[in-house]
């Protein structure tokens, strides 16, 4: 997994041919290219990559797969995405705002009712047969051209259009056994022992263990019964119990340490978790 203490958000260069332009085909080596790139990215757009040669390793939030030729990944808006151990791996990315093709129809729910962007998809991968990989390749290359000459948004709308059909026929592949929820759970516990103290936000959390934070939040509750926020507070409450018993700090003191923004807040947190006020857990530490 990436050591990046941040993982990067890519935006859409809607400028980036002059005018604003919410669709774009870009290849992998001009994502490499990007003072941008880092080894894991979280895009804010809607991104369709088509393995063309070689073969590496990718992972779109949390699941991980080799891409050959004919494999085609989906990241979704804010979803985590790395290429690794690259070996000559070539591919082309069909890259689009929501706008642009929901300025199309009346239903804002498009985009989620395909399969590989539902927020309930098998997998966030498809392997192309050869007749529907040349079809699809074929409007990439189209899609390319249009952009760099007419800029013909109509016709753009309607290649987008008919590529996000096609894809619908190809059969989702699973990636390679993604390491277990309870794995991730675990390395999240960890991560909250070191850096609870200063780290609240499950946005951190997230990054470091490279998925989304809906993704967190889903896997915590599901393993430990407890939003992720409930738990690092949790986390934060105990260390607050074990100052209290062991330490004479007074309980500002012991708010600061832990982050609270004020004594009050940390004692109206306190008593929440535990029933009873700082000063009265200490001179009862048994309670």
């Amino acid at each position: 997994m990436s050591t990046q203490k941040h993982i990067p958000v890519i935006k859409f260069h809607k400028d980036k041919y002059g005018d604003e332009l919410l669709i774009d085909v870009v290849t992998l080596d001009m994502i490499r290219a990007s003072k941008d790139f880092a080894k894991a990215l979280r895009q804010s757009f809607y991104g369709v990559m088509l393995t063309t040669g070689g073969e590496g390793d990718v992972e779109v939030d949390g699941e991980p797969c080799t891409a050959t030729k004919g494999l085609v990944a989906f990241a979704r808006p804010g979803d985590v995405g790395t290429v690794t151990n690259d070996r000559n791996l070539t591919a082309l990315e069909l890259i689009f705002e929501r706008d642009f093709i929901l300025s199309f129809f009346n239903d804002p729910h498009f985009l989620d009712g395909l399969s590989y962007f539902s927020t309930s998809r098998p997998s966030p991968y498809v392997m192309l047969n050869e007749a529907l990989y040349n079809r699809i390749i074929g409007l990439y290359v189209e899609i390319q051209l249009e952009v760099a000459n007419a800029r013909d948004r109509h016709l753009l709308r309607a290649m987008l259009y008919e590529t996000l059909m096609l894809l619908q026929k190809a059969s989702p592949v699973s990636g390679r056994k993604r390491e277990s929820s309870e794995t991730r759970v675990a390395r999240f516990c960890e991560l909250v022992n070191e850096y609870f103290l200063t780290e609240t936000g499950v946005e951190f959390y997230a990054e470091r263990l490279c998925i989304t934070p809906n993704y967190l939040n889903r896997i915590v509750r599901q393993t430990l019964g407890q939003s992720t926020k409930g738990y690092i507070q949790s986390r934060r409450i105990e260390e607050a119990r074990q100052l209290l018993r062991y330490t004479s700090l007074p309980v500002s003191d012991i708010a600061d340490r832990l982050g609270f923004d004020t004594p009050t807040y940390f004692g109206r947190a306190f008593a929440q978790a535990t029933g009873t006020t700082p000063l009265q857990f200490r001179s009862c530490p048994e309670k």
